[in-house]
């Protein structure tokens, strides 16, 4: 019979990281230290009427290939398959993630630049996940949810 993954993602590294706090002689993921820099980038991209994917991504310096790693619960590549997802860093992530949606759910723009966002952000289109929809109602665009 295998092995259950029991390490959460996240949890007991090796090596320290720029989100990472020391916790009984190994290194944790600072889910506080995450949160505090989505909330200030959501402040800053409010007050400049702006909010973008990439400027999250700058924000926190991950790629977008780490934020989507995030918004899945695990903390690193190396550990899919070797880990559990760590839910709370998935709620972080996912949260940052659904201010953005919002946006540009309820932004002025042109709805086709809108429903491309929503779309590279997983909230919609062909390939979305049920898990990844968005709890809260699409309005207009409703229709092309699916």
């Amino acid at each position: 019979m295998a092995k259950q993954n029991s390490r959460i993602s996240g949890i007991r590294l090796k090596e320290k990281t720029d989100y990472t706090i020391e916790a009984n002689g190994a290194w944790d993921v600072d889910i506080q230290n995450i949160a505090e820099r989505i909330n200030t980038y959501l402040k800053d991209a409010a007050d400049a009427g702006k909010y973008s994917i990439a400027g999250l991504c700058i924000a926190l310096g991950i790629t977008r290939e780490r934020l989507n790693l995030w918004r899945e619960g695990y903390f690193r590549i190396e550990d899919i398959g070797c880990a559990v997802p760590n839910p709370r860093l998935a709620a972080c992530a996912q949260m940052g993630l659904l201010h953005l949606q919002r946006y540009w759910e309820e932004s002025e723009r042109p709805s086709s630049l809108c429903l491309k966002q929503l779309e590279i952000t997983g909230a919609l289109g062909d390939d979305c996940r049920p898990r990844a929809m968005p709890p809260f109602d699409l309005g207009s665009i409703k229709k092309y949810a699916r």
